[in-house]
């Protein structure tokens, strides 16, 4: 009677139980995908820029004069204000005139003991002329008498160099600037004696306008076409000239508001360096720039082109060179490498690699590698408030002097 009393009672919980098996295996079969990565793409797009090439320069003066004494003296004076701006024709040092004034009269008066002796010559000679021809003298007297006119008159005109000569040491005492500019520090004082063509006695620099030196790769300026730079014609080299236009920028960052241009192509290129000395002009009204400043020079290529753009964070590299991860028409991410030219902005110029079209991962990369599927939206983000450039620079810029 016990034993059918708990039969009934484990009958149902016995039953029940392959359901609840069955049910937990169901629980287990279903197990749910996980999402898709999300990722920003940017559509490969053609531009229309204008390339420019970077190179290091350095400020010149157009103009750098050291100023020398060209006679020895205690100097006297100075007749300028260090750092100013001075003209050409400005009194800029006084030497002690005294020897040279002393020099000056004593060739003076050499001169006219040599007028005089030379007028007491002529004389005789005008007598002698008339007594030879009526044989009162001799003609070897007169012949003596002629000697002695010539060689006095020879001796007026050395007495004359030799004052032309005092008078231009005299004026050697008294220094005036050859150019106009600024002026630089002096590093002589009054009282201190003065060398000729020792000391440097101060600097003047014109700075309006002010060269950039620098270098450029023969193979970039001329890679259009084979010409080397000493095969160039006049006509060639005004024309290249013309055509290219040079910015600056400086250490800062910030960009001269002027634009300069060519004005000196070397002869020849650098046996050992490979590259090509250039020169480009600057107005520098304002006397902002001053020579020495290391400085950028942006040199832009004449015509635009139009190139296939990528924002520069898609990039991406490793021992295979750069690459970009897409995403095709089914979704899927693919690796493309790329071969990468200027830069522009925020942007590099693709050489090869990628077609107008494609759609470039900018966003999201490192969460995605390539045959996986993801999800997508287009990034229509500009990541410095800019409009797309229309200048470039070189992917590796050159560096010259």
């Amino acid at each position: 009677m016990l034993s059918k009393r708990l039969a009934r009672k484990f009958t149902p919980v016995i039953l029940l139980s392959p359901l609840l098996l069955l049910s937990a295996c169901e629980d287990k079969a279903v197990v749910e995908a996980p999402p898709l990565a999300a990722v920003s793409v940017k559509t490969v797009t053609v531009q229309t820029v204008t390339p420019s090439h970077e190179f290091v320069g350095r400020t010149v003066a157009t103009q750098d004069v050291e100023i020398k004494s060209q006679v020895s003296g205690n100097l006297i004076d100075r007749h300028f204000d260090e750092g100013t701006q001075i003209n050409k024709g400005d009194l800029l040092f006084s030497i002690d005139p005294a020897q040279y004034q002393a020099q000056l009269n004593q060739s003076l008066a050499a001169l006219e003991q040599s007028k005089a002796a030379a007028e007491t010559a002529r004389i005789n000679w005008a007598r002698g002329d008339k007594l030879v021809k009526d044989g009162y003298i001799s003609q070897t007297d007169y012949d003596k008498l002629t000697s002695n006119k010539i060689q006095s008159a020879a001796a007026v005109s050395s007495a004359e160099a030799i004052v032309s000569s005092a008078e231009l040491d005299l004026s050697y005492t008294k220094i005036y600037a050859p150019i106009s500019g600024r002026i630089g520090r002096s590093t002589a004082f009054s009282g201190d004696l003065i060398s000729p063509g020792q000391n440097i006695l101060t600097t003047i620099v014109q700075l309006d306008p002010i060269w950039v030196n620098f270098q450029i790769p023969e193979t970039l300026l001329f890679r259009d076409k084979p010409t080397k730079a000493e095969e160039l014609s006049d006509a060639e080299i005004a024309d290249l000239f013309e055509s290219l236009k040079i910015r600056m920028r400086f250490p800062s960052g910030a960009e001269y508001d002027q634009t300069g241009t060519l004005d000196f192509l070397d002869n020849r290129i650098g046996a050992t360096t490979g590259t090509l000395d250039l020169r480009a002009v600057f107005d520098n009204e304002r006397a902002d720039i001053l020579p020495g400043l290391y400085v950028t020079a942006i040199v832009e290529e004449p015509n635009p082109s139009e190139v296939m753009l990528i924002g520069q964070s898609s990039v991406q590299e490793d021992q295979q060179g750069r690459y970009v991860m897409t995403v095709n028409d089914e979704n899927i991410v693919e690796r493309k490498n790329v071969d990468l030219g200027n830069r522009y902005g925020v942007d590099w110029e693709v050489k090869s690699g990628l077609e107008v079209g494609d759609k470039v991962i900018s966003n999201g990369i490192q969460k995605v590698r390539a045959g996986v599927e993801v999800q997508w939206e287009l990034d229509e983000a500009d990541p410095f408030g800019t409009t797309p450039a229309t200048s470039a620079s070189d992917a590796n810029s050159t560096q010259g002097g």
